[in-house]
């Protein structure tokens, strides 16, 4: 007896057409979904990382305090920027703490009368036993021409002072772009940052987010500039000027 095969009927023909289309259109909605989740997760990950790393930045920042005593080193270095970084490093070499102080980033238009002033200092100390440093245009720069004005000095231990906030960055930067063999870190505290304890204040919290921001920066820019050349200075110095 021959068997005569079942074919679908035009009906059933149409009902697993609309099934196959139901479960294609479907599927970009599920796509999509997953997207999203995998986006969320991202940005929560991503977020807890970033939250985790700032209250990490913040505490050590808040552990860094001015010493009241160090060790007597061949040079100092201060960091441009604020006028109670040069005080503090003007009175270590007031102190006898170095022989000589490097002032790196120093603004085209400042010169010895006007750093003389704004610190209090006789002019003939400046004339003696203070460089300054105009090349410098960001933090790498004051590493780099640190690095050579230790170099040409014959230096091997320098204090090295900023501020507290800025300490954690510069001291990255020096390890890669400062061969000095010895360096002191003198952070110069700054008492607005804080309100109780170690929390910050409001000025404070701002001036934290900015430097880990530029923290961050910061440390992806030298992964990325592992084998660059040097580019942070403006010229390649053999001295260190000294306008009046």
């Amino acid at each position: 007896m021959t068997m005569t095969p079942a074919f679908p009927s035009s009906a059933e023909r149409a009902r697993d057409g609309r099934t196959v289309e139901m479960r294609e259109a479907g599927r970009p909605h599920r796509r999509g979904r997953r997207a999203i989740l995998a986006l969320v997760l991202a940005l929560v990950v991503g977020g807890g990382y970033l939250f985790g790393g700032f209250l990490r930045f913040t505490q050590e920042v808040a552990g860094l305090t001015t010493p009241s005593r160090i060790e007597r080193a061949d040079g100092i270095v201060v960091l441009t920027g604020g006028a109670l970084r040069l005080d503090q490093a003007i009175g270590l070499l007031k102190e006898g703490r170095a022989e000589r102080l490097l002032i790196s980033g120093v603004g085209p238009d400042t010169g010895i009368e006007a750093l003389s002033r704004l610190t209090g200092t006789d002019r003939a100390l400046f004339d003696c036993c203070v460089d300054l440093d105009y090349a410098a245009l960001n933090t790498i720069g004051n590493a780099e021409m640190t690095d050579r004005w230790a170099q040409q000095r014959g230096f091997d231990e320098l204090i090295l002072v900023t501020s507290d906030y800025h300490m954690p960055r510069t001291l990255m930067t020096f390890d890669r772009f400062a061969h000095v063999p010895v360096i002191r870190p003198y952070p110069v505290a700054r008492a607005d940052l804080w309100s109780e304890g170690a929390v910050p204040s409001g000025f404070g919290m701002k001036v934290l987010l900015t430097e880990y921001a530029k923290f961050l920066a910061a440390r992806v820019r030298l992964f990325v500039m592992r084998d660059a050349p040097e580019t942070s200075v403006t010229a390649h110095v053999e001295a260190w000027g000294k306008p009046s």
